[in-house]
């Protein structure tokens, strides 16, 4: 098969895409699920009998060890045993996505006894019946035919097949992406033998999650490297008689083998019970019979029955016949019940799209609430996808088989330990050498060089790391914070840019009514603050009738908007029973109908809502065919987006000013609703049924503006200042109009008040930039006085619709860095927008969070490094963080937590390697003596100073506000890897010092001399290591311990004080007294199980603590001063090189450097930016500049000069007199093509427009409007091609925007007009 770029691939088309998405990294290469999120590549493999003889001489070699690097590394075992072929050959296949991760899967054939083997009843009963062909393949367009046999493998929890047509395997998924319409719509049921084979091929459609046996996890657990390198551990303290050490830390891996097993069977019942769903259901039988079934048994190709009372899907169905109003926050988190309506027999010839016909569809774990139909037909839904291949089925995928966290300080703490693990290789070579030279048995010389891989390589470590994420996790909990991963703690901590949706997000869920702006005779009408005084009209019966509420258990429910318009009116809604339904002449309408009015015929004023058109995203409106009683005609009303029910709308009905109001109201903030309507005669009802929307939605009269208000959450502004001042980026990413955003986004704060923002728009051969012009005259006079002051602010924001952010990212790699880096507001974007916004971030190297509250985000959720809910759906649950309390107050709570948990663990792992490499040095230093630290010696500093020490050093509470330096994340960088050594070396002083110190004294005795003293042997182990150099290493390392941990204990501004964590300091203090008594006046219990050789002299014991004192000293400066204050925030903040933090400003550096400087010259300066009448001195700032007056004189090709790119440029005028004809005109430069807009009167510019007037450039609105006239017939366009000779090259000059008159009254600002372009795919508007 032949991708659109030429590229050939067995397994369908490799689509063009940008080099910034990660799915598509394989191109080129043999996939599964290619195109799709779970893209992954494939490779075949079969066994080789030569290889798998050497690998298991091999594994008896190793005693088994490589087998178990086989359970670790099963593509290990694939590499080693089999051999590559292709596919078709394969025995086993391996698997890899995105993240690198690769699964190993068993290709098998089944076959007809594979049948006889299965234990399934139905089988039995049914053998001879499929005996000759038991299996079906799918075959194309909902299509199976039979097959004697069917080779297949599982993977994640996803089946796939062997396609021969296509020679490569297929996701077994359902039905639907490459079926039309039609279809479904003549699906009749099955007959049992079809439903048999379907299910050896689909499966059964549950959902299941396998709780395993205890011993099962125990087993896998028990396999862990870290356990097996505990064992290792053990086993080697065991033979070198340290038993004590080695039966505590047994105790401790059993309770946390223990724990870690109950957890996980714990956390498999809590998804298996969130999930499990037992629903019994009604299925039409091919021979129309009704069979009652299990929702366990259904396939794809089921006509399943909808009981009127409803129930919960088991399946995702396809509705074919009859209304559906189901709840779908279990997915969304929405709790507005929804329409489904059946699948439109109009469309029967388009390709059903599960997206697109979302309307449509019944998604499993949704609950349908009640059906509507009519007389007594059915409610049918056809199955289309079963178990795992649902939507709730893929959610569910989506927990078991999470993105890897991929966080580069997990990574540099694997480097790390194997760095640790050379020094050790090191000191192994050192003790093997010392021994052998000093002529001792092998059995000594191995057991002691292999102890001091367990010293240097400590096995505590993983659990160490986890000591902050818990803390901090406990403390978000209290909170209302829950987290679902618990590693991503940490990554939350680096978090640099933050993502909000704007809807339940940054604003109210609900809205309020704010007015009606009537329209009539091509005139807008003053704002009406109340619909109940509205005369009865078409603009009040849009209102009433125009929605898609409906009533539930007696309560008017919907969408939110509809319901706030319609209770705005007064008026009341019934659904009648069908015995009350001839007065509309049809079967159960929807009837509204105002409050009694004394003298009214409360009958005459009823309407009934004939047909709905539902909402759709793709066409931006919804409309209904109504009907009044005793009237007898039909009517249709609509409402929508105002820029497309504008397309819709009669010329002369629209008011000349109508993107003036429109822009007005958005530029508030407010929701901005057109309506039109107009009346279709006297049409049978049969025809009603019968028209198609778009015969419907032509010549409409247009009404008005319908105002809503959408406030701010109470916090929303709060947080936004303090992510700001903590340095911190927020973006909006909304769904809705851009305008409004631009609006929610200047009163949140994510855009100051005196900040600019342009709107770029693009297609796939040029991107134009227009400023929004939407600061007033107030906030002009601000910035004037700011800049005045000497405080100038001239940052840049940029806004961005959906549809123009895809071409962005497709064709503009350039304008992508730009948005990147200057994009704040995305509008108009759809879910999977939003999730390929957030991986551009990404791959810009952004630590991105992304906060949201329904399923629209769910993919962004997912994708972010930070994924924070604000909903308790189930979609939600694939996001890291969730927040009950519905409000983005936790953003800065998490990244807090997130903060604190990360020094914590830079920290403990500091401190974890800094204690392997001290008792490591202390273990070498008494080995050249002959000597080591003693068993209790070992368990007082491993089981109690280390573990105490360890635990409450989490203990520390985050910071109370987040400051503009981000925490380490580099545990490689300069600074960790300067503060360890420089440690490491403070620590060897010490002890050298000591050591050295007491081989000096008076009384000093080597170790022959002490066991002759104390008349015993070396074999002796209760005296064994007793010698002064133990005592001397002994009673300094022990306080080391101590001084490292408080080192390493950071506190602000990332965690605070550290004498807050009053059980970490109370830990501190009691180690140091009991250690103090441990060195001065230890008991002669004490010095016999610790083997202490106590030196007789007080005064030397005293030095010891002396040079313990002297090394607190030394660690506290080095940390605090020398690393915390000169090199991380002095040194760090100029020298790149030194820093161990992600700063904001380095990475949008790096973008910067990556841009093409010649693709941008001159872009920077835009002289359709409002100029400022300031004084010369403020007049010369950066970005305000003044431009010269047209000449209004001038004529086509003429040019006016300026200076305002440092020199003369010229450009072209083209004034509203020209030939062209009146109104405005666009020229657009790589086409040279001219435009007029005369078309439509909404765009005509007002007659006392001169061009000696200042004007200024018009935002475009969302969508822009089309440059071409649209297909649709009857229906008003505008920006219709007008033809012209073709300039010379010497006239292609760039372009003249839209403009209009200018405010009168702001006499302090004077816009421009033309610009200059200096790429030929970038319009400058």
């Amino acid at each position: 098969m032949e991708g659109p770029d030429g590229t050939t691939n067995a397994y369908g088309t490799l689509h063009n895409h940008s080099p910034t998405t990660n799915q598509y990294k394989f191109a080129g290469q043999h996939f599964v699920n290619n195109g799709e999120e779970d893209q992954m590549e494939i490779y075949g493999y079969r066994r080789s009998t030569a290889k798998s003889i050497a690998t298991t001489a091999l594994i008896f070699a190793t005693l088994g060890f490589l087998q178990l690097l086989f359970f670790w590394k099963p593509e290990l075992q694939l590499y080693m045993m089999y051999s590559r072929c292709t596919l078709d050959l394969a025995t086993c296949v391996l698997l890899k996505n995105e993240y690198y991760q690769t699964f190993v899967s068993r290709v098998e054939i089944l076959t007809f006894k594979s049948v006889k083997k299965s234990k399934s009843a139905v089988d039995d009963k049914l053998l001879e019946l499929t005996e000759t062909t038991p299996y079906i393949v799918p075959a194309g367009k909902g299509k199976f035919i039979p097959a004697h046999s069917i080779k297949v493998f599982d993977c994640c929890r996803a089946r796939y097949w062997w396609n021969d047509a296509c020679h490569g395997f297929e996701k077994i998924a359902g039905l639907g992406d490459d079926c039309d319409i039609e279809y479904f719509l003549e699906q009749e049921g099955l007959c049992k033998e079809e439903e048999i084979k379907r299910r050896r091929l689909f499966g059964e459609n549950s959902i299941s999650v396998e709780v395993e046996h205890v011993w099962k996890i125990l087993w896998k657990e028990a396999l862990n490297p870290f356990y097996i390198f505990q064992a290792f551990s053990v086993t080697v303290w065991f033979i070198d008689g340290y038993y004590y050490y080695a039966a505590a830390i047994v105790v401790i891996s059993t309770v946390s083998l223990a724990l870690t097993v109950h957890e996980t069977r714990a956390q498999q019942k809590a998804l298996r019970d969130r999930v499990h769903d037992v629903e019994v259901v009604q299925v039409l039988r091919s021979d129309g019979s009704v069979e009652t079934v299990e929702g366990s048994s259904l396939v794809p190709g089921d006509i399943v029955i909808i009981p009127p009372h409803g129930c919960t899907m088991v399946c995702d169905a396809a509705l074919i016949a009859g209304n559906c109003i189901v709840n779908e926050s279990s997915l969304t988190g929405e709790s507005v019940p929804v329409t489904k309506t059946p699948l439109n027999p109009e469309h029967e010839n388009e390709i059903f799209k599960i997206r697109a016909q979302a309307r449509h569809i019944l998604f499993s774990g949704t609950r349908v609430l009640q059906t509507r139909f009519y007389g007594n037909e059915l409610v049918k839904a056809v199955v289309i996808r079963t178990g795992f291949m649902t939507s709730k089925g893929e959610l569910v995928r989506s927990i078991m088989f999470p993105a890897p966290v991929d966080f580069q300080f997990y990574r540099h703490t694997y480097m790390f330990v194997g760095m640790l693990a050379a020094v050790a290789s090191c000191g192994l070579v050192y003790s093997v050498a010392l021994r052998m030279y000093r002529a001792e048995p092998w059995k000594s010389i191995i057991i002691r060089s292999l102890d001091l891989i367990t010293i240097a390589v400590p096995p505590a470590l993983p659990a160490a790391l986890t000591v902050g994420i818990v803390f901090a996790q406990r403390r978000l909990k209290a909170a209302k914070v829950f987290c679902m991963s618990p590693k991503t703690i940490n990554i939350s901590g680096t978090t640099n840019l933050i993502c909000f949706d704007k809807t339940g997000t940054l604003t109210e869920d609900g809205l309020d009514f704010k007015g009606i702006v009537p329209a009539d005779g091509g005139r807008f009408d003053q704002m009406v603050d109340s619909a109940a005084t509205m005369e009865r009209g078409p603009l009040l019966l849009t209102m009433t009738t125009c929605h898609s509420l409906t009533l539930i258990n007696s309560e008017l429910s919907g969408d939110p908007l509809d319901l706030i318009m319609f209770k705005a009116t007064g008026w009341s809604l019934e659904e009648p029973h069908t015995e009350e339904t001839s007065k509309f002449d049809l079967l159960v309408p929807t009837v509204v109908k105002p409050k009694k009015r004394q003298g009214d015929d409360e009958e005459l004023s009823e309407v009934g809502i004939v047909r709905e058109f539902p909402f759709s995203s793709s066409v931006q409106r919804m409309s209904v065919i109504v009907k009044q009683l005793q009237e007898p005609t039909f009517q249709y009303f609509c409402k929508g987006a105002p820029e497309k029910i504008l397309t819709l709308c009669r010329p002369e009905t629209v008011p000349h000013d109508f993107y003036e109001k429109l822009e007005s109201f958005t530029r508030k903030g407010d929701r901005v609703i057109a309506m039109a309507w107009k009346d279709l005669g006297s049409v049978r009802f049969l025809k009603i049924h019968k028209l198609k929307r778009e015969d419907l939605e032509v010549e409409l009269n247009f009404l008005g503006f319908l105002l809503l208000e959408n406030r701010l959450k109470p916090d929303t502004a709060q947080v936004i200042h303090s992510l700001k001042k903590a340095g911190l980026r927020s973006v909006m990413v909304t769904g809705d109009n851009i305008q409004t955003a631009i609006s929610v986004a200047r009163e949140c704060g994510i855009v100051g008040m005196t900040e600019d923002v342009q709107i770029v728009t693009a297609d796939p051969s040029k991107m134009t930039w227009a400023w929004t012009a939407d600061m007033t005259q107030e906030d002009r006079k601000m910035l004037s006085r700011e800049l005045a002051e000497g405080r100038p602010d001239d940052k840049i924001h940029l806004a961005v619709a959906g549809s123009s952010f895809e071409n962005i990212r497709k064709f503009h790699p350039e304008g992508l860095k730009k948005m990147l880096l200057e994009g704040a507001i995305f509008a108009r974007m759809s879910p999977f927008e939003k999730e390929m916004l957030i991986d551009c971030f990404k791959d810009q190297g952004y630590f991105v969070a992304m906060c949201g509250d329904g399923a629209n985000d769910c993919g962004a959720l997912k994708s972010a490094h930070t994924g924070i809910s604000l909903s308790e759906s189930e979609a939600a649950a694939a996001a890291p963080f969730t927040y009950t309390k519905g409000s983005i107050r936790c953003v800065p709570e998490i990244i807090r937590e997130g903060r604190a948990a990360l020094v914590t663990s830079f920290g403990i792992f500091k401190y974890i390697a800094c204690y392997s490499l001290t008792q490591f040095v202390s273990c070498l230093m008494l080995y050249w003596v002959g000597t080591n630290l003693a068993d209790w010696q070992f368990l007082y500093i491993d089981m109690f100073e280390l573990t105490m020490l360890s635990i409450t050093f989490g203990r520390t509470a985050a910071y109370k506000r987040i400051v503009k330096d981000p925490p380490p994340s580099s545990l490689l960088a300069f600074v960790p890897i300067f503060s360890l050594v420089m440690h490491l070396i403070i620590v060897i002083t010490a002890q050298v010092v000591a050591f050295v110190l007491v081989q000096q004294q008076p009384f000093y005795i080597n170790r022959t001399e002490v066991l002759s003293f104390l008349n015993t042997s070396k074999k002796d182990e209760s005296h064994e290591y007793r010698c002064y150099e133990n005592y001397a290493v002994f009673g300094v390392s022990i306080f080391q311990y101590i001084w490292l941990a408080l080192a390493f204990a950071k506190g602000p501004p990332y965690r605070r004080l550290v004498l807050t964590n009053t059980f970490f300091m109370a830990t501190v203090v009691f180690f140091c007294v009991f250690d103090v008594f441990l060195v001065l006046f230890p008991t002669d219990f004490i010095a016999y199980h610790f083997q202490l050789f106590v030196p007789p002299e007080m005064n030397f014991r005293g030095v010891l603590i002396g040079i313990a004192a002297v090394n607190l000293v030394c660690s506290l400066i080095l940390e605090f001063f020398c690393i915390d204050f000169i090199l991380f925030k002095r040194a760090g903040k100029h020298v790149k090189w030194i820093r161990s933090s992600t700063y904001l400003g380095d990475i949008e550096a790096a973008i910067r450097q990556k841009m093409d400087p010649h693709w941008w010259t001159k872009i920077e300066i835009s002289p359709s930016k409002p100029a400022l009448h300031l004084p010369p001195s403020i007049a010369s700032h950066t970005g305000f500049m003044e431009m010269p007056l047209v000449d209004p004189s001038a004529s086509f090709g003429t040019t006016a000069s300026s200076s305002f790119l440092g020199g003369p440029t010229d450009f072209p005028i083209l004034p509203a007199s020209s030939s062209y004809g009146s109104g405005l005109v666009l020229v657009n430069e790589s086409e040279n093509h001219v435009h007029s807009a005369h078309s439509h009167p909404a765009m005509e510019m007002p007659s006392n427009v001169t061009f000696e007037e200042p004007v200024e450039v018009i935002p475009l609105l969302d969508p822009p409007p089309s440059y071409e006239r649209e297909s649709s017939r009857d229906s008003p366009r505008f920006l219709e091609p007008v033809s012209r000779e073709e300039p010379s090259s010497s006239e292609q000059q760039p372009t003249v925007t839209f403009v209009r008159e200018a405010s009168t009254d702001d006499d302090e600002t004077a816009a421009m007009l033309g610009t200059l372009s200096p790429h030929p795919h970038v319009e400058y508007a």
